[in-house]
């Protein structure tokens, strides 16, 4: 029976093409928007984004529901009355079967193009500090920039060129394909004093 549920609609109040009767919730899409308080319909976001969700239901408040969020990533948003899960699930029409048995009063299946969320490590740089994606919600870009560099490099190679002190961090972050203030960041963690830059 679910194989033919329409996606992007909440059953069992959807009717037929392009209608929605008395629908009281909204989409799993606007709660996760909501929730990381970007209402627009695109937003960037370093985890989850809205091509996450592949499946959402509703259930009564008091109905136990912590073994519908076993799943690569899950949400609760809880109303006065009712409680809607949303998760990003391998297998959408095996979790709302779950739902259903489990007490759901209404059930949501995304569009076939989602992807199931995977969780990766976060990217750091030299000193440790997670690596922001560009334009990461709530940052700004100004201008292009000129030089695009590597994120790996060889420690041991650029301590030595600081050591040997013949070139200024300038020359030494380009020579190993990363900036000066790295540079500048990895003498500083090795304690070596920096030779000085042009007057």
């Amino acid at each position: 029976m679910n194989e033919a549920l329409v996606a992007n609609k909440w059953y069992p109040h959807y009717k037929g093409p392009g209608r929605s009767y008395n629908n009281p919730y909204p989409t799993p899409q606007s709660v996760l928007r909501l929730a990381v308080g970007a209402e627009e319909y695109k937003f960037l976001s370093e985890t989850v984004t809205t091509e996450h969700i592949r499946a959402a239901v509703v259930l009564p408040v008091a109905v136990p529901f912590e073994h519908l969020l076993a799943e690569p990533w899950g949400m609760s948003y809880k109303s006065a009355t009712w409680r809607m899960l949303i998760v990003s699930t391998v297998d959408p029409l095996r979790w709302i079967e779950l739902a259903q048995a489990s007490g759901a009063v209404a059930w949501f299946k995304a569009h076939v193009q989602t992807m199931t969320y995977n969780w990766e490590p976060p990217e750091l740089d030299a000193t440790g500090n997670k690596v922001r994606p560009p334009n990461a919600l709530g940052t700004q870009v100004f201008g292009p920039c000129k030089k695009h560099y590597k994120k790996k490099y060889n420690l041991a190679e650029v301590i030595y060129d600081i050591n040997s002190r013949t070139a200024t961090t300038r020359e030494i972050g380009e020579r190993h394909g990363i900036s000066s203030a790295t540079v500048s960041g990895i003498a500083k963690r090795a304690r070596i004093k920096l030779m000085p830059g042009p007057k």
